[in-house]
């Protein structure tokens, strides 16, 4: 009786970022959508900044004007001049508002994968990746702290196997001019309110010019964030077996 052939065996799937479990069962998820949505609703919000560093220079000068001599600018042009600076803040904050939302679910998966990554690395479970934002004072400080844990355990091996160092200076310039700008917005903000006389608008607006401009530079230095620590985890994945499988493409 001729002998039944054997059956070839099935060809191996196709290994890649994500696609290896770890030891501990974790499982990672791709933030490279997320990262892209990113870059845009960034580029959104850096064109909103500088909107909102026109309105601010415009309401300023207009200021100066005044208190140069008050029949300068007239009822109109003051009013255009206001209404600019309180139809691009509400455009901006709006942008703000959608981006952070995004910001903060692709933080809590870098976070995440993270984990899997470097188990125990930080010692904040992996939900202070979002509570972190919203915890008054805390909040200058533990976003910041949770990204750099999570920029260290996401670091890929150079090609001999050994350390490699990625510097945290895009991490620290990041930070500091996001939360300079923050804080420089919110008092300008607060000042810009209860401004009773041209002299106190126009230092409001000054205060609010700088904050703006912080935004902008802190907007363009967060698109390099993103992509440089999703590229990082999308290598580090790579690596195999800290990766687990990928729930969610590339």
């Amino acid at each position: 009786m001729p002998a039944t052939p054997a059956t070839p065996p099935a060809p191996p799937p196709a290994q890649g970022p994500y696609a290896v479990p770890d030891a501990r069962g974790g499982r990672l998820r791709a933030p490279v959508g997320l990262a892209t949505a990113l870059t845009v609703l960034f580029a959104l919000v850096i064109a909103s900044d500088a909107c909102t560093l026109y309105a601010d220079w415009n309401l300023h000068s207009l200021m100066e004007r005044m208190l140069a001599d008050s029949a300068a600018v007239s009822d109109a042009e003051l009013d255009r001049g206001t209404r600019l600076t309180g139809l691009v803040g509400t455009v901006h904050g709006n942008a703000v508002i959608v981006t952070g939302i995004v910001f903060i679910i692709w933080f809590h998966r870098v976070r995440t994968n993270a984990e899997a990554f470097a188990p125990g690395a930080d010692k904040l479970k992996t939900g202070w990746a979002i509570g972190a934002w919203f915890i008054p004072f805390a909040n200058l400080w533990l976003p910041y702290r949770i990204a750099v844990t999570t920029w260290g355990s996401s670091t890929p091996s150079a090609a001999d196997g050994g350390y490699r160092r990625f510097p945290l200076t895009l991490v620290n310039l990041w930070w500091g001019l996001f939360v300079l700008s923050k804080l420089l917005g919110w008092y300008g903000g607060r000042a810009y309110s209860s401004a009773e006389s041209a002299e106190a608008v126009r230092d409001a607006a000054l205060t609010m010019l700088a904050g703006d401009a912080f935004d902008l530079v802190a907007a363009v230095l967060a698109v390099l964030f993103v992509r440089r620590l999703t590229a990082m985890q999308h290598a580090r994945a790579a690596q195999g077996p800290a990766a687990a499988a990928v729930q969610g493409g590339l």
